[in-house]
């Protein structure tokens, strides 16, 4: 705790020493598409049907050189989820509809056009069992799961176990990404994110795994991976630590991960990391704040078949800043993100730009 509290002071005066959760995930948190949304899909009062709308405009690119088997790429498009709402029940939501994708610089066609059917059931207010479409704004640490996964897919599907309440944050999901064929492996992770905010959210707790897996009994084609992931940790933090508005939020944050990869030509690999994290939130004003952050990671054979490769190394420091804002009566939201990445004698950089709309019309009443 310690040396949390002492690398988050480096950061927050600008020396380059930092905190893990790389901050190179969209920071914005709103919406059902980019960033770590906690929530659900909001419905309208029973016997309502509205029209729901999002809107996620990306663009990141990550710089990445001279690093053994890792290569920089660029990701840019947009995701469309469109949908019916419909409330039955005043605890039962169902949602139709389709996610529109397309990568600026291909074709005029669309990328991805997949269907969205989820079922969202509020047994106890914000909680929230969902079975369908999984609602993807997973929070779990980039080194579990590396954050641009969600720009390389479409829609995630299974099942979902949700809680947004102040005290506990929860997420736990199946996503069964590809279905066991006759010369083909099915393919499917389970994660899970638990975080108690504890003393007026000064002290978070964390717990995350995610299991991901390879093989099953009808294929042949003998291939059997699989990746079993373990974090826990802690942050401390307050927000308005200084009694006035410029200082919105202060944290920092130890992380302690665990990593058992398998595959059918390969024994047992276990490996090991420790994350040290910081970040501080600045209120320039109603629409513009700003986030510094910093990271300083170490590992040891860290392995994840779906995390970030970045952590695959034994040393990773990075430090950065996110711009964002809130404009048009806070219906779109906008988000400049720059990191700075070493790794060995290696410095790279990584830019990132966000603009999410979501809105809704009441179609039935």
């Amino acid at each position: 705790m310690i040396r949390s509290l002492c690398l988050a002071s480096l950061v927050l005066i600008g020396l380059p020493a930092g905190p893990a959760r790389t901050e190179e995930y969209f920071a914005v948190t709103d919406g059902l598409v980019l960033g770590r949304d906690t929530g659900a899909p909001a419905f309208a009062a029973p016997g309502r049907l509205i029209l729901a709308a999002e809107g996620a405009f990306y663009f990141k690119t990550l710089e990445l050189f001279n690093l053994e088997g890792i290569l920089g790429e660029t990701f840019t498009g947009y995701r469309a989820p469109v949908s019916l709402r419909y409330r039955p029940h005043r605890e039962l939501g169902v949602e139709v509809g389709v996610m529109l994708g397309h990568e600026f610089g291909d074709d005029n066609r669309l990328n991805d056009a997949a269907p969205i059917l989820r079922l969202v059931y509020e047994p106890t207010p914000d909680v929230f069992i969902i079975g369908g479409t999984v609602v993807p704004t997973h929070w779990l640490h980039d080194a579990l799961f590396d954050d641009t996964r969600k720009l390389r897919t479409d829609v995630e599907q299974g099942f979902q176990l949700r809680a947004d309440r102040t005290t506990w944050k929860h997420d736990t999901w199946v996503n069964w990404r590809v279905r066991e064929g006759a010369d083909r492996a099915e393919e499917f992770e389970i994660g899970l994110s638990n975080q108690f905010r504890l003393w007026s959210d000064t002290l978070r707790l964390d717990a995350q795994f995610l299991w991901t897996h390879a093989g099953g009994q009808m294929s042949t084609s003998g291939r059997i991976e699989q990746s079993l992931l373990y974090l826990t940790g802690f942050s401390v933090g307050r927000e308005h630590p200084l009694g006035g508005t410029l200082l919105e939020d202060v944290r920092a944050g130890y992380a302690w991960l665990y990593s058992r990869d398998e595959t059918d030509h390969s024994g047992l690999f276990k490996g090991f990391g420790r994350s040290y994290t910081a970040h501080a939130d600045l209120r320039l004003n109603s629409v513009w704040r700003v986030r510094l952050f910093g990271e300083i990671y170490d590992g040891d054979r860290f392995t994840a078949t779906l995390g970030d490769p970045l952590y695959g190394l034994d040393d990773y420091v990075q430090r950065g800043i996110n711009l964002l804002f809130d404009v048009a009566d806070e219906q779109l939201h906008l988000e400049v993100g720059f990191v700075s990445q070493g790794t060995a004698d290696q410095e790279n950089l990584s830019y990132q730009l966000a603009m999410v709309w979501e809105g809704w019309h009441e179609v039935v009443h």
